[in-house]
């Protein structure tokens, strides 16, 4: 059951890739053993946070705690209403990911917290493939292809689509077969380089190209 259960995923320190699932409606967090989830650091309060479920949703709460709680590296002040890959901090080591199974693209952020599959962050341009960043960055033509395929695995893209998006503004003179290819060819190897077991982008003759999770296959 746990695997259609809301948890938190422990991001670093000793216990990584621990999964604290999200079975009662009300959890405590702080420094006391008394807590539902003990935080052993000097700078989480003894009563620092709690987790409630309402309406089907995960609220968090700081209470009145000394140093705060983080979410997504903002101190809240009210109770804030998790989502599928919220990082929580509490204190200097606390910081777990917030997944919930049944968000749209949960895939995606089950990739990161896991360390599989491959994950794009499209904020700071970051490619992630099995835990591992890509370095150096990939170039901006394949983080827009990547970036797209990606968007929703499974979904065949075809090459105006692709042109549109990776070239914008190019589509009246048009782009070749042959650049595409060749695009493609490089962020594959890139790829490669850090997964050489798995083919995340697939040629579907005379249609266009798709993403492919290795969970998918």
């Amino acid at each position: 059951m746990q695997e259609r259960t809301p948890r938190l995923i422990v991001q670093g320190g000793a216990e990584k890739g621990k999964e604290i699932p999200l079975t009662q409606e009300l959890l405590s967090i702080g420094r006391s053993d008394d807590n539902d989830i003990v935080i052993g650091d000097r700078l989480a309060s003894r009563r620092h946070a709690q987790l409630e479920r309402e309406k089907g949703q995960w609220v968090i709460s700081d209470l009145g705690s000394r140093n705060g709680t983080f979410v997504n590296g903002q101190r809240i002040s009210d109770g804030y209403v998790l989502r599928d890959g919220d990082e929580v901090q509490i204190g200097l080591e606390f910081k777990a990911l917030y997944f919930d199974p049944e968000a749209t693209g949960a895939l995606v952020s089950e990739a990161l917290v896991r360390g599989r599959g491959l994950w794009v962050d499209r904020e700071t341009r970051e490619v992630w493939v099995q835990g591992r960043k890509l370095t150096p960055a990939v170039s901006k033509a394949q983080f827009r292809l990547l970036a797209l395929l990606q968007e929703k695995p499974g979904r065949v893209y075809s090459r105006d689509e692709i042109v549109e998006v990776v070239w914008p503004g190019n589509a009246v003179n048009g782009v070749s077969d042959e650049t595409i290819d060749a695009l493609v060819g490089r962020l594959r190897r890139r790829i490669a380089a850090a997964d050489p077991d798995h083919r995340y982008i697939v040629t579907v003759r005379g249609h266009g190209f798709k993403f492919v999770q290795p969970w998918h296959e």
